[in-house]
């Protein structure tokens, strides 16, 4: 089958490179967070400036690997941020913090504005 008939069949899939890197980089999150060495890493308040970083980044690569409505293109970073949170809860030495959601909700934001004004 080729590509384009692939892509017939997915009309919500604008690019597959896109979407791949999202996926990878969204399990890279899960694995290499629950990693010993992820603990304080970065450290406060620089925390909050990656969550922002790593966040409005993967709206991006969202918006580019998929053809989906904006509203879910934006929530579904959020949501991912806040499995990320809840994830810390089982993981030792890790603690979940509303504060690192809410870095990631400002780094979509101004993604989105980014988006908004560089089309």
């Amino acid at each position: 089958m080729d590509a384009e008939r692939m892509m017939a069949n997915q009309p919500w899939v604008r690019s597959r490179f896109w979407l791949v890197a999202g996926l990878f980089g969204v399990s890279a999150l899960f694995v290499l967070g629950a990693q010993p060495f992820a603990v304080g890493i970065i450290p406060s308040p620089f925390d909050k400036l990656a969550h922002a970083l790593l966040f409005g980044c993967l709206f991006l690569v969202l918006d580019s690997a998929l053809a989906l409505p904006l509203w879910l293109v934006l929530v579904t970073p959020l949501l991912i941020s806040a499995a990320d949170e809840f994830h810390q809860l089982f993981l030792p030495g890790r603690q979940p913090d509303l504060a690192d959601w809410w870095a990631g909700l400002c780094g979509v934001l101004l993604a989105a504005c980014w988006r908004h004004f560089r089309r």
